[in-house]
This record gives structure tokens, sequence and C-alpha cells, in this order.
């Protein structure tokens, strides 16, 4: 996901095919400041060493921020390699004790995620009046009904199943009409979809909540583009 926030363009979670996703949209990978990943998980991260290469031209030139849980980068496993790291003037561990500014933008983690083999954690983005919200992969529990503030310009949910699968921990369409019914952002899209989600087709899934929330939900789709 491409956000172009407070002047600063960021890449969320460059999974699988991201750089060439970029080229088909006519986005230039020079003109990234930030790379964020939510957690270590190869679809959300399998593209990141290609996406700096290409951003930076072989590291000649750094990017402003990279910004990722601590076993997406020095774990045991880590998913960032040490010559990519090269290609950025900051790199900064996700820690809910820390926020992250990057000259007016403030970037904070609202809530620690419960999800298999990684530390996820909701992300927050605010520029002067403007928030935005990405919600990743997690399994639903009652404290995300309050961990968001009210009325955030968009929020962006990962968005599995269309109702909550006890086998795996993520977050389904019933659950995150619960957050959306709480939190009344004035945007929503719903993206991340499984098969299970992508046979119950994610449009009419948005227009259900849609309707019983009267918030503007959307379903994702390639090259989507949302103004908040």
């Amino acid at each position: 996901m491409w956000l172009h926030f407070g002047g600063k363009n960021i890449i969320i979670d460059p999974g699988p095919g991201s750089l060439i996703r970029m080229f088909e949209r006519g986005l230039e990978p020079r003109d990234l400041n930030v790379v964020v990943l939510s957690h270590r998980h190869l679809d959300h991260v399998a593209d990141v060493a290609s996406v700096v290469e290409s951003a930076t031209d072989a590291n000649k030139n750094k990017l402003d921020l990279l910004l990722a849980p601590y076993d997406a980068l020095d774990g045991e496993d880590p998913v960032v390699l040490k010559y990519t790291k090269k290609g950025f003037k900051r790199i900064e561990i996700i820690s809910m004790k820390n926020q992250y500014q990057l000259e007016e933008i403030t970037i904070r983690p609202l809530i620690p995620h419960i999800h298999q083999g990684a530390t996820v954690y909701s992300l927050e983005f605010r520029y002067k009046d403007k928030i935005f919200i990405y919600v990743p992969c997690g399994k639903f529990y009652e404290d995300m009904l309050y961990a968001y503030p009210q009325n955030p310009d968009l929020m962006v949910f990962n968005t599995t199943f269309v109702k909550p699968n006890l086998n795996y921990y993520h977050l389904s369409a019933e659950e995150v009409e619960k957050i959306i019914d709480k939190v009344r952002p004035k945007k929503v899209v719903l993206t991340h979809f499984s098969i299970n989600m992508l046979k119950a087709n994610p449009k009419k899934v948005a227009e259900g909540i849609k309707e019983r929330t009267k918030v503007e939900v959307m379903a994702a789709h390639d090259g989507m583009k949302v103004e908040f």
C-alpha cells in the first residue's frame, strides 16, 4: 500500500509483486521516503528488498526511515537483509512505549495484535488534523474496540474472513464491523482477502457493513486510490 501523507511517500507492507505494481500504476520508487512493515510474514514483506533496491538506486540514495517490529529486523529469522538496512538513514523498532516522528508526521502503535509467529501492531499515522489507521493481521479481542481514536479520517483493515474463524488468527468482516461501529471512522477500506472472502464477494460484504453502520466502507481492488 502506497500512502501519500504529510508530504511524504510511505509504503506499508510491500508484499509479493509490490515493485511491479508500482511501475504498473505509474508510481516511482525513487519518490519513496519511508518503509513500514507491520509484521514479518512474507505476504506482507516479500518485496521489501526489491523495493528498497530500486528506491535507493542500490543504496546510493538513502530513504528516511524503516519502521518495523523487532522480529522482522533482528530476530532469529529476520526478513530484512543487512544489505537492505543500509538503504535507510534511520531504522526504528516498533514498540508500544514509543512514537516516531518524521518532520510533521507522527506514527505510533495503538494496540498489539494476536497473530501466529509474528509481533504485530495497529498503527496510527497523524499529520496535523488528519488521522490514518492501519489495522494489520491478527485475532480479534475486546480491547480492540477501545484502542482507536474516534472518527479517524481513514481506517484500512486486513479483513481475511467473512465470519470469525477460530483456526486462524485473522480478522473477519463481522469483527471489523464491531470496531467500525464503535470507532466511527469517516472512511474504511477492507483488504487482505482469503478465498472465503473472495467467494462471498468483498464488494457486497463492504456494502452490507456500510448499510448497517452508515459509514463509508469500500473493498480494496488493484489500483484503488482513496482520497482522505
